[in-house]
C-alpha cells in the first residue's frame, strides 16, 4: 500500500509542473483565470485534441478523468517512468490480451453514502460487486506478467481482494437487483403470507363487484388501486349501492373509489404482512450496505489502482492505433535537443507526411523557409506535439532514430493571434507573446515560432526576427522558427549555432509535396508562379532586373541543390528499389532450394525404402534355402537356388530404377565423361533418378558407396554415370552418414552390444540404424536387445516401431518396464 500511496503522491505533485493554474473547473459566479504560457501553447500546438484521443482509449469512469488532466511531467526520471509502464502495457496487450476493465458509471459517491450508513437499492449492491469483480480481474491479468511488467504489477498489487463482498451481495441479491426470498428464513415466509392475503382481498372484491345489485353501478369490473389499498370503481350516482370507505375520486368526479366494508380487514392484514415483509428486505439491504461501508476505503484504493491500470494501458491502445514506438529519452539540455525520425503528425492519420527534422548536434537554432500551405506549420506543430506527448508517457509515431529531451517548458506562438476587440494588431499580438516567452524561457526549455517578423515592415521584421533569434541561441534556447524573410535564412545560415529547414515544392505544378528539408533554405517562387498565371514575359524581365543580383545567384544555387537532391533521392530511391528485388530473389532461391532439398531427401528415403524391401526378400529367399537344405532336400537343389539368387543381384535392374535418361545430354558427351572406371571423389549421377552424389569408395565386388546430402548409400556399380560438377559435402556430412549395408554396433558410441540409442537421430535415417543393429544382434545369436528412443512427440518412437514390424526377424516387440524407461525405450524379442 505505501508504494501505491507514494506513486500517486509523486504523480500528483508532477502534474502542476508545467501548469501554473489548478485543473479543476472555476465556479460559475467566478472570472476563469487567465490562460497561461503553457495552456496557450498546448491549445496551440493542439495538445488538447490528442489528450482527447487518450481519452477515448479508456474503459474505466476514473481514468477518463485522469486522461482528460494529463500534463507533460518535467522530470526526467518520471518520463523515463511513464514511458516504460506504455512499454509494459504494449507488451501485456501483445501477450496477454487487454485487463478487461469495465465500469462507466462513477459510484464513489455510493461507497461514500453507505460509509455514512446509507441505505444501497439493490441494484447499486449489485453495481458495486460488478465494478470491484471488474478491478480484481484486471489485477490478475496485470500480475500474470510477472517480471515481465515490474511496474504495472506494483500498481496492481495494491488492489484488495474483495470476493467475500460479492458472495455475501450475491447470495441475497439477483442480478437485477431484487433481494432473494433466501435472504433471511422469514423472508421467504412473509412474502407467502403477503401473496394469499392479497389473492384474500381479491377474491373478496370479485364476489361484491360480481354481484347483482353492484354489478350495475361499476364504472369498470377491474380492481383499482389508491393509496396501497385494493377498491372498485363506482359511478357517483350509484354510490349508495357499495357500502364502503371512499379513498379517491376521479377529476371528472363521475367516478368514486370505493373500498367496500367487507374488505377492509382483508386489507389490513395484506398490508401489514406486506410491511413486514418490506422491513425484512430493508433490514438485508442495511445489512449488506454496512458490509460495502465497511470496505469503502478498499474499493476506493482498488478504483483508483484500477484508474492508474487503465490509464496506462490507454497509452498503449493509443500507440498501437498510431503505429507507434518508444522515443530515446535524452537527459535536459542534450544535444541534439530533438531528432524526430519521419514522426507524422498524430492527428492527421493516413494522411500525414512523415517530417524528419533536428535541433542539433552543434546547433540550436532551426530556420524553415518555404512558401505558404508548404507544410511549415505543420511541421512545427509535430515537433511540439511530439515533445509533449512524449513527456506524457505516450509512445510516438516515429521511427528508428528519435530521440527527445525532456523539456522543463514547451513555448510556441502559431497562428494568427490578433485581437479586434482590444484593437491589437498581428504584430503587436505575436512580439507581445514572443517578449513573454523570452522572459520565461531557459536552456531547459523548447520554443516554437511560427512567422516570426511578419505583420510589420519587412527589413525591421527580419531584424527583430534576427535579434530575438540570436538572443535565445546566445542563452543556449532551442528554439525552431518559420518565417518568409530571407534575410533571416541567410543569417541562420551564416550562424555557427543555426540550422536552415525548408519545405519542398513542386518546381513543375508548383505544388506543396509537405516534404521537409534539413541543411537547405526555402527558394522564392513568386517569378514561377507568375509566369504560369500568365504574367508577361516582358514584365517578368522587367521584375528580375530589379532583383539583387547575389539574390539572383542564390536562387540560382538553390535550384542546383534541389536538382542534385533530386537526383539523389532517385538514387537512392532506385537503390531501395534494387536491395528490395535482391531481398525478393535470395528468398526465392533460399524457397526454391529448400525445396529441392526436400525432393531430395524424399528421393533417398524412397530409395532407401526399395532397397530395404529388396533385401527383405532376398532374406526370405535365403531363409528357404537354408529351409530346404535343413529338411534334407538336395544339397545341389540349394545350391543351384543360390546361384539363381546371386545372378539376379549381379544384374544391374536388381533395384527397380526407371529408364536411363542419359540421351538427355547426348551420347557424345557420356561417353567423354565415363571414359575411365570411376574413383573416389568422382562426382556420379543414380540412373533413372536424376539425383547426384559423389563417390566415397570403390569395391572390388562392383558396389560403390555414395555420398548423397547427409546421407551414405551402397549401389551397384553400373547404374551409375560419372558427371561433371562438384557436389560439395562437408566432412561433418561425410563423417556422419548413415550405409544403408548392415550396421554395426559401432554406430552408436553410447549403446552396448544389446542395445542401441537413436535419441536425437533423425526419422528419415531411421530405418538403417534399426535394421542394422537387429541384424547383427540376430547373426551374434541374441534372443533379445533393447532400443532406446526417448519420449518426446513420439515420432521416433513410432518409426522405430515401424521398422520393427516388418522384419522378419523379430518375433515381437513391447514397451520397457516404467522402471527402465517405460514408452521411451522398445524391447524387442530376436526369433
Amino acid at each position: 500500500m505505501l508504494r501505491y500511496e507514494y506513486k500517486r503522491t509523486c504523480s500528483h505533485r508532477i502534474v502542476t509542473d508545467m501548469s501554473d493554474v489548478s485543473t479543476e473547473s472555476p465556479a460559475r459566479d467566478e472570472t476563469p483565470a487567465p490562460e497561461t504560457l503553457q495552456q496557450s501553447a498546448w491549445r496551440l500546438l493542439e495538445f488538447p485534441q490528442v489528450r482527447q484521443m487518450l481519452a477515448d482509449q479508456t474503459r474505466f469512469f476514473r481514468s477518463r478523468e485522469l486522461a482528460d488532466a494529463v500534463t507533460p511531467q518535467t522530470h526526467l526520471e518520471d518520463v523515463l517512468r511513464l514511458q516504460e509502464e506504455t512499454s509494459e502495457a504494449a507488451l501485456m496487450l501483445s501477450e496477454v490480451g487487454d485487463i478487461g476493465l469495465t465500469g462507466h458509471q462513477d459510484l464513489r459517491p455510493v461507497l461514500r453514502r453507505a460509509a455514512l450508513g446509507g441505505m444501497l437499492s439493490g441494484q447499486e449492491l449489485i453495481a458495486c460487486v460488478v465494478l470491484l469483480d471488474s478491478t480484481w480481474v484486471a489485477r490478475n491479468v496485470v500480475v500474470s506478467m510477472n517480471d515481465d511488467a515490474p511496474r504495472m504489477v506494483a500498481i496492481a498489487s495494491d488492489i484488495p481482494n474483495l470476493s467475500d463482498l460479492r458472495v455475501e451481495v450475491v447470495k441475497a441479491i439477483t442480478d437485477t437487483g431484487d433481494v432473494r426470498d433466501s435472504a433471511t428464513p422469514r423472508l421467504g415466509r412473509l412474502r407467502s403470507a403477503a401473496a394469499r392475503a392479497y389473492q384474500r382481498v381479491v377474491r373478496i372484491l370479485e364476489r361484491v363487484a360480481a354481484s347483482p345489485d353492484v354489478r350495475s353501478a361499476l364504472q369498470s369490473p377491474a380492481i383499482a388501486t389508491r393509496g396501497e389499498r385494493l377498491v372498485l370503481e363506482v359511478r357517483t350516482d350509484s354510490r349508495e349501492a357499495v357500502q364502503g370507505i371512499v379513498h379517491d375520486v376521479s377529476n371528472t368526479g363521475a367516478t368514486m373509489f370505493v373500498e367496500p366494508f367487507r374488505a377492509v380487514e382483508p386489507c389490513n392484514d395484506w398490508r401489514e404482512t406486506a410491511a413486514e415483509a418490506q422491513r425484512e428486505e430493508e433490514r438485508v439491504l442495511r445489512g449488506l450496505s454496512q458490509l460495502v461501508g465497511d470496505r469503502e476505503q478498499q474499493a476506493t484504493t482498488a478504483i483508483e489502482a484500477a484508474a492508474d491500470l487503465d490509464l496506462i494501458t490507454a497509452r498503449a491502445r493509443l500507440a498501437r492505433t498510431m503505429d507507434a514506438m518508444r522515443p530515446e529519452t535524452m537527459q535536459p539540455g542534450s544535444d541534439p535537443a530533438v531528432r524526430l525520425s519521419y514522426a507524422r503528425h498524430p492527428l492527421l492519420g493516413a494522411d500525414a507526411v512523415p517530417v524528419s527534422m533536428n535541433i542539433g548536434p552543434g546547433f540550436r537554432g532551426l530556420v524553415v523557409t518555404g512558401p505558404n500551405t508548404g507544410g511549415k506549420t505543420v511541421a512545427l506543430k509535430t515537433l511540439g506535439l511530439m515533445a509533449l506527448m512524449h513527456q506524457c508517457g505516450m509512445h510516438l509515431p516515429v521511427s528508428d532514430g528519435t530521440q527527445l529531451s525532456v523539456f522543463e517548458a514547451v513555448y510556441a506562438d502559431i497562428g494568427d493571434a490578433q485581437s479586434i476587440e482590444r484593437s491589437v494588431s498581428t504584430f503587436s499580438s505575436h512580439m507581445g507573446n514572443v517578449i513573454d516567452i523570452i522572459q520565461d524561457a531557459d536552456k531547459n526549455s523548447l520554443i516554437l515560432l511560427d512567422e516570426l517578423g511578419t505583420g510589420t515592415d519587412p527589413e525591421e521584421g527580419s531584424a527583430l526576427a534576427r535579434a530575438v533569434l540570436a538572443n535565445l541561441i546566445d542563452r543556449d534556447v532551442p528554439v525552431a522558427v518559420t518565417t518568409h524573410h530571407r534575410a533571416v535564412a541567410e543569417f541562420a545560415g551564416k550562424h555557427e549555432r543555426m540550422e536552415n529547414a525548408s519545405v519542398e515544392l513542386d518546381a513543375e505544378t508548383l505544388r506543396p509535396t509537405y516534404q521537409f528539408i534539413m541543411g537547405i533554405p526555402g527558394r522564392s517562387y513568386a517569378v514561377h508562379v507568375a509566369r504560369n498565371l500568365g504574367l508577361p514575359e516582358r514584365v517578368l524581365a522587367h521584375a528580375e532586373t530589379f532583383l539583387d543580383p547575389g539574390r539572383a545567384e542564390a536562387e540560382s544555387l538553390l535550384d542546383q541543390l534541389q536538382r542534385e537532391r533530386d537526383s539523389v533521392s532517385e538514387a537512392r530511391q532506385k537503390a531501395q528499389a534494387d536491395a528490395t528485388a535482391a531481398e525478393a530473389a535470395r528468398r526465392d532461391l533460399e524457397k526454391r532450394l529448400g525445396q529441392v532439398t526436400k525432393q531430395q531427401e524424399d528421393m533417398v528415403y524412397k530409395t532407401r525404402m526399395e532397397l530395404r524391401r529388396e533385401a527383405d526378400n532376398v532374406r526370405r529367399q535365403l531363409r528357404r534355402i537354408v529351409s530346404q537344405a535343413e529338411s534334407g532336400r538336395s544339397l545341389a537343389t540349394a545350391q543351384k537356388a543360390v546361384n539363381r539368387l546371386r545372378a539376379a543381384l549381379a544384374e544391374p535392374t536388381w533395384m527397380p530404377i526407371a529408364p536411363n535418361d542419359s540421351k538427355k545430354t547426348g551420347d557424345a558427351e557420356s561417353a567423354a565423361v565415363e571414359e575411365r572406371p570411376l574413383a573416389a571423389g568422382d562426382d556420379v549421377e543414380i540412373k533413372g533418378l536424376n539425383v547426384r552424389a559423389k563417390v566415397v569408395a570403390v569395391k572390388n565386388d562392383g558396389t560403390t558407396d555414395l555420398q548423397m546430402g547427409n546421407a551414405r548409400i551402397q549401389l551397384n556399380s553400373r547404374q551409375l554415370r560419372r558427371v561433371e560438377g562438384a557436389v560439395e559435402t562437408s566432412p561433418e556430412e561425410r563423417g556422419s552418414g548413415v550405409k544403408v549395408s548392415r550396421a554395426t554396433r559401432s554406430d552408436s558410441t553410447d549403446s552396448t552390444p544389446d542395445e542401441l540409442d537413436v535419441r536425437g537421430k533423425r526419422v528419415a535415417g531411421i530405418e538403417d540404424l534399426v535394421s542394422g543393429f537387429v541384424d547383427s544382434c540376430a547373426a551374434d545369436g541374441m534372443e533379445r536387445c533393447r532400443i532406446i528412443h526417448g519420449s518426446g512427440t513420439g515420432a521416433l518412437r513410432e518409426a522405430v516401431r515401424d521398422v520393427l514390424s516388418r522384419m522378419p526377424q523379430v518375433s515381437s516387440f513391447e514397451p520397457a518396464p516404467r522402471d527402465q524407461g517405460g514408452n521411451g525405450v522398445t524391447l524387442v524379442n530376436l526369433s
